[in-house]
C-alpha cells in the first residue's frame, strides 16, 4: 500500500503537480481583530503592539451594510476599529481593481502595499484605487476599518481577469492556521 502511494505522488510530482505546504496550512476566512477604542475615532487609529483586540474572530468575509445596530457578533455600536488579516488567493494572472465600501473609514493591502483608501469620518461610501498586475496564487491581505458613530458597514469587492466587480468571495479568504487564537 505504501509502494502504491509512493508511486502516486511521484507520478503526479512528475507530471507538475505539487501540494505547497503554505496551501496545506490554510483555513477559511480572515482573521479579524476588533478593539473597542472607547474614545473618539476621526481617523484610523495607532493601535499598541501589547493591546489585545476585545473580540477575535474568523470572518468568512467583508459584506456588512450600513447598520445603527451592533456590530455584527459584538456589542459595539460605535468608536471601533477592525483589522483582517489574511490570504487572497487569485483565481488568474492579471490586472485587478479592488474597491472598499465604508462608513466611516477603510483601506486594503495586498502584500504590505496600501491599495484602496477610503478614509476620514462619512457615509457609506465606496472607493477603488488603481489596477495592479498581480500573479495567481497567495497574497497577504490586510482590512482596516474603523467607525467613529452613527451607522457602520463596510465591504470589499474586487474586478479583474474574467471577473466582473463583485464582493470578494469567502472562496477566495483564507487564514494561516493557528493565527485566529
Amino acid at each position: 500500500m505504501r509502494h502504491a502511494l509512493w508511486v502516486g505522488a511521484l507520478l503526479l510530482f512528475s507530471m507538475g503537480y505539487t501540494v505547497r505546504a503554505e496551501e496545506a496550512a490554510l483555513d477559511p476566512g480572515l482573521v479579524a481583530e476588533i478593539f473597542n477604542m472607547g474614545e473618539e475615532l476621526p481617523d484610523f487609529p495607532t493601535i499598541a503592539a501589547d493591546k489585545k483586540p476585545t473580540v477575535k474572530r474568523v470572518d468568512k468575509d467583508i459584506n456588512v451594510d450600513s447598520t445603527g445596530d451592533n456590530w455584527p457578533g459584538t456589542d459595539m455600536g460605535d468608536q471601533f476599529y477592525i483589522r483582517w488579516n489574511g490570504v487572497l488567493k487569485l483565481p488568474k494572472d492579471g490586472k485587478y481593481t479592488f474597491y472598499c465600501e465604508s462608513d466611516d473609514g477603510s483601506r486594503m493591502f495586498i502584500d504590505g502595499k496600501q491599495v484602496v483608501d477610503c478614509g476620514g469620518l462619512h457615509a457609506m461610501e465606496e472607493k477603488g484605487g488603481d489596477a495592479v498586475e498581480l500573479k495567481a496564487g497567495e497574497h497577504q491581505i490586510k482590512v482596516e476599518f474603523f467607525e467613529n458613530g452613527g451607522e457602520a458597514g463596510c465591504k470589499i469587492s474586487w474586478e479583474g481577469p474574467d471577473l466582473q466587480k463583485q464582493i470578494v468571495p469567502a472562496s477566495a479568504l483564507f487564514h494561516k492556521k493557528g493565527t485566529e487564537k
